[in-house]
């Protein structure tokens, strides 16, 4: 294409341009009165209300007795609740099953005092589906029927189980357990022990007996003489857990012996320099022969020794110099290492002296 078709174009452009921006004045000029003009605020409200309004969304709320069936009628699981059974007045109860009192419920704990047995109480979970119910009610805390409560007619918790057992009561609460008896004469008493209890970390606690002394306090128990335990010394280096090591003696006695070897022969070092700084900053492990002391206690090729207990390192000599130099005042050895920017902390410990 020419030159001219170009300009040709060009000028073809700019009078469409042109034309529109013409236009666009006069289209403003002659509706400038019309824009100019202030709408009443009658017709606003009328445009307004001439809109059609959606629908109203209703409220996000939970019924009320959706809630007291989920929280209240129903248990963890999802089922409803087992109800207590009441019995109609004037109607004949049902017979009462006769089954164990141990597998009804648990003895939880037990507060036995021998002086005043009205107030021994006993702490049970009820395990049985029908009975289970008073448990969550807070009914778990049993007295000895015979005895009654501070008030007219007040008994102190429960002497009795619950429906269909109520022919079940309690005898008495003693060191042994909760005794229960029967209303029928032909079933002998049971006695349900609570589990026993150790403190894992208070090896002298127990229960508390009370007399009519007072408390009656557990003897102290008399304990044989402790021999004291041969510390562990393992001959070759072993691992404890990660990055960490127990020196063997006999690694010990051979390091001591044949370290010299051991460092040409099984480990080939260097001096470390920054190769940005080019200041010296430890010792680089070239290479580690495998199966060798240097590579069971976990060192790598690649790897940058930096410090020994916080000491700085930039030499073997200078490593080998300050172990010398606190072997006989450190028992631990904490070796900082770095690869390839991460730092690795190894710790061995000597054997014991």
């Amino acid at each position: 294409m020419n030159i001219q078709r170009w300009k040709g174009l060009v000028w073809l452009g700019s009078a469409a341009v042109g034309a529109y921006l013409l236009y666009y004045v006069v289209d403003f000029l002659r509706r400038k009165e019309m824009l100019a003009r202030v709408i009443p605020n009658e017709e606003i409200t009328a445009v307004l209300d001439g809109v059609k309004r959606p629908a109203e969304q209703k409220a996000d709320v939970v019924q009320y007795p959706s809630i007291k069936r989920v929280f209240h009628d129903h248990d963890w699981t999802g089922k409803e609740r087992l109800k207590p059974v009441v019995q109609p007045d004037g109607e004949k109860p049902p017979p009462v099953p006769k089954v164990a009192v141990a597998g009804l419920l648990k003895v939880l704990a037990i507060k036995v005092d021998l002086s005043k047995p009205e107030e021994s109480v006993a702490y049970v979970k009820f395990v049985e589906g029908k009975l289970a119910v008073h448990s969550d009610n807070g009914d778990n805390i049993l007295h000895q029927e015979a005895w009654p409560g501070p008030g007219p007619d007040q008994r102190l918790g429960h002497g009795r189980l619950f429906a269909p057992y109520q022919d079940i009561r309690v005898e008495a609460i003693t060191r042994e357990g909760v005794v229960f008896a029967f209303d029928d004469p032909e079933r002998e008493r049971e006695v349900v022990q609570t589990a026993p209890y150790q403190s894992t970390q208070r090896g002298d606690l127990g229960i508390v007996q009370v007399g009519p002394e007072g408390a009656i306090m557990p003897q102290p128990r008399q304990f044989a003489a402790i021999t004291p335990a041969v510390p562990w010394q393992p001959d070759q280096l072993t691992p404890l857990r990660k990055n960490e090591w127990q020196v063997g003696t006999g690694t010990l006695a051979e390091l001591d012996r044949d370290y010299s070897r051991i460092l040409s022969r099984d480990i080939s070092c260097s001096t470390y320099k920054n190769p940005r700084t080019g200041a010296t900053e430890g010792i680089k492990i070239n290479s580690v022969r495998a199966g060798s002391i240097p590579a069971q206690a976990g060192l790598g090729e690649g790897e940058v020794l930096k410090s020994i207990n916080g000491h700085k390192v930039t030499s073997v000599n200078d490593a080998i110099a300050y172990v010398k130099a606190n072997v006989n005042a450190t028992d631990t050895w904490t070796a900082v290492f770095e690869k390839q920017g991460r730092e690795i902390t190894r710790t061995y410990h000597s054997p014991p002296r």
